[in-house]
This record gives structure tokens, C-alpha cells and sequence, in this order.
């Protein structure tokens, strides 16, 4: 993902609302990397075989976002998975201007965060664990994205209660949602020090609800 923003000038963007809100996100990583149809890589090797991305083809579309000519694009609805998501919004979903690394492409304000705009780049959540386990309260449409804002997108504490976090500098950390969760945390301090891991401004944008 490093290299993709260097090269890029911005962080690749969570989804094209133009072909039916496709996650293209990983597609754009994989072309980037030149890994074909393999997608090992965006695999978590705890998870099971449903929660993991399965390329197929039928789709009939163009090679476009990332995505092979006729593959299937991942999409809500029940049917697409993933073990690892994107935090496109941020801490709360909807903030204007957008606080995550984006979330539609093309969009003039929830568009693809210019590698700048990240303030503090080893302290801002990209990547983690998504929580496709719907035991679990997990996300039957999302489970390609991760965020603070609701319980379904919190990241799953699938490695010894613990979430595997990339962060936007390239390092990845096993944290507690504690660590990773305002709401579960006691203390104005503390919240606010949680919340800013998810914004690219590195400010919380907690209020007294939260």
C-alpha cells in the first residue's frame, strides 16, 4: 500500500458506486502489485474459507478498477467476504471533510486521501482483521471495510483476542479493540487518544454521546 500511495500521490479508494458499490480497494492493491488473479495476500490465514475473498468470473464487465476482464466484483449483499477491511470513513462515517483514507472514488469530498492529508501516518489505522463473523455481529455486506462507527465494522479480535492492524505507515500492530475502540473506553483522555487513530487529521472528532 506504500508504494500504491508513493506512486499514486493517494491512498486508493474503498468503492466505485458507479458499478453497483464495488470494493475496489483490493483490486487496485492487487493490479498495483501485479498479482494476476492471486489474492492470497488479502487473506487472514485464521479466518475460514467463507470469510475470504473468492475470485470468479462471469461478470461479463471490462477490466476495470483493478479487477480482471469478466471477474466478478466484491459487492454488499450477503454474497462477497473478506478477512481484512479498509478504513475508508474514518471515525464516523459522513464527517465532512472525510476523516478515513476514502470512500468513493471520484467523490470531491469522500474521494481517495491524498498521501499529505495523513498527519500522522504511524498512528493512522489502514488496514485490519474485518469482522465477517456474523456469530459475532458481524457485517453481511461490509466485511471489506473496518471503522470505529458501528459494532459490525469493529475489527475482530480473531488472533488471542487480538486485531491485527496495518497501520498507513506499513506497520502492523495486535491490539485489543480496546485500543482500537472509543466506545469501550473509559476516560475523555483515553477516548480521544483511541479516536484519532482513525482520522487522517489525527484529531478525535469525539463529542459527549460517544
Amino acid at each position: 500500500m506504500i508504494a500504491y500511495t508513493d506512486d499514486n500521490g493517494r491512498y486508493p479508494v474503498g468503492i466505485n458506486r458507479d458499478t453497483a458499490n464495488a470494493w475496489i480497494w483490493p483490486a487496485l492493491l492487487r493490479n498495483y502489485i501485479g498479482m494476476g488473479d492471486n489474492v492470497e495476500l488479502f487473506k487472514c490465514p485464521s479466518a475460514p474459507l467463507e470469510a475470504q475473498w473468492k475470485v470468479e468470473f462471469g461478470s461479463g464487465l471490462p477490466a476495470s478498477d483493478g479487477y480482471l476482464a469478466d471477474e466478478m466484483r466484491l459487492r454488499p449483499g450477503g454474497s462477497s467476504f473478506m478477512s481484512y477491511g479498509y478504513n475508508v470513513w474514518g471515525g464516523w462515517a459522513g464527517q465532512v471533510p472525510n476523516t478515513g483514507l476514502g470512500v468513493y472514488k471520484g467523490d470531491p469530498v469522500y474521494g481517495g486521501a491524498k498521501e499529505a492529508t495523513v498527519r500522522a501516518p504511524t498512528d493512522m489505522i489502514a488496514i485490519g482483521d474485518s469482522n465477517w463473523d456474523l456469530e459475532k455481529k458481524g457485517d453481511r455486506d461490509w466485511s471489506g471495510f473496518i471503522g470505529m462507527y458501528a459494532e459490525r465494522q469493529w475489527p475482530l479480535e480473531i488472533h488471542n483476542n487480538h486485531a491485527n492492524i496495518l497501520f498507513a505507515d506499513g506497520h502492523v500492530q495486535a491490539l485489543p479493540r480496546t485500543q482500537i475502540i472509543a466506545q469501550l473506553v473509559e476516560g475523555r483522555a483515553e477516548k480521544e487518544r483511541v479516536a484519532r487513530r482513525w482520522n487522517r487529521d489525527h484529531e478525535p472528532h469525539v463529542t459527549s454521546s460517544e
